[in-house]
């Protein structure tokens, strides 16, 4: 039986283009997936096909009847695959402009507030703080009862490393410590390193919600106006081990207790 997925990807400061084609081609590779591309939340009701959401977004919110439709595709026993800034929403103090990086932003950035999108972010099982300069991130497998990690051993990756504040019971399964300074942000520095999850997954109803803040990609003009021009960052868009999380979470997307719909 085909497996419809709906991939979503889009919003500021990233290489959507790269991260979409990945993650078509890993799709590829599974002869039950059909998939279908979006480059905002629009156009959910297709999700009566679905299995499964993959969302690859930056600032990008859908609205509260858009939330509740994923809410309810969830709880309906579909399943949706998160990364990396997703849980994001991006606002800046009045000044005065900073450069960090060759990146000119008008302000510091604050952390998402809580009244942002609340619906899509308890969904999420998170909400987006800051992070720290991309760098060499040591991961640890903290549960490997899961078809996602089953078998994974600890793995070095380089990336930005995310501090997020969660929501609701999740279970993590990767996680990794990190503290340091957090340039452009509001935070300045963060100065604990408790165990972070770089892959949770959250029960909602029938189905699940799977996210991993890893993913940071950017490409020439991504970050246009606050850069004419950035360095190509691929991220771990080029690692194996990330490919293959990611190889595995679109079989576990297929999984789902929700009917694909269409034969």
């Amino acid at each position: 039986m085909r497996r419809r997925i709906h991939v979503i990807t889009g919003g500021k400061y990233h290489d959507f283009d790269l991260a979409r084609f990945k993650l078509l081609q890993l799709m590829m590779q599974d002869e039950r997936v059909r998939a279908s591309c979006a480059e905002d939340f629009s156009g959910l009701e297709r999700l009566d096909e679905c299995c499964g959401v993959i969302l690859y977004t930056c600032d990008l919110m859908p609205s509260e009847e858009q939330a509740q439709a994923l809410d309810a595709f969830v709880r309906d026993g579909g399943r949706l695959l998160a990364l990396h800034a997703v849980n994001a929403h991006l606002e800046f103090t009045d000044g005065p402009e900073i450069v960090t990086s060759g990146v000119r932003i008008p302000g510091l950035v604050k952390s998402t507030p809580e009244h942002v999108a609340p619906t899509f972010m308890a969904l999420l099982g998170s909400r987006f703080v800051t992070h720290l300069a991309a760098q060499e991130i040591h991961v640890h497998v903290e549960d490997d009862d899961h078809p996602v990690t089953a078998g994974m051993k600890d793995f070095v990756i380089t990336d930005e490393p995310y501090v997020a504040i969660p929501i609701g019971d999740i279970r993590t399964l990767l996680s990794a410590r990190y503290k340091g300074p957090t340039p452009g942000y509001v935070t300045e520095f963060v100065p604990d390193d408790p165990p972070r999850p770089q892959l949770y997954v959250k029960e909602h109803g029938e189905g699940a919600v799977l996210y991993s803040p890893l993913g940071h990609a950017c490409g020439k003009y991504d970050m246009v106006p606050l850069m004419d021009e950035a360095p190509k960052v691929t991220g771990p868009w080029e690692d194996e081990v990330y490919l293959g999380i990611l190889e595995r979470s679109i079989a576990w997307l297929c999984d789902a207790p929700r009917h694909s719909g269409r034969p």
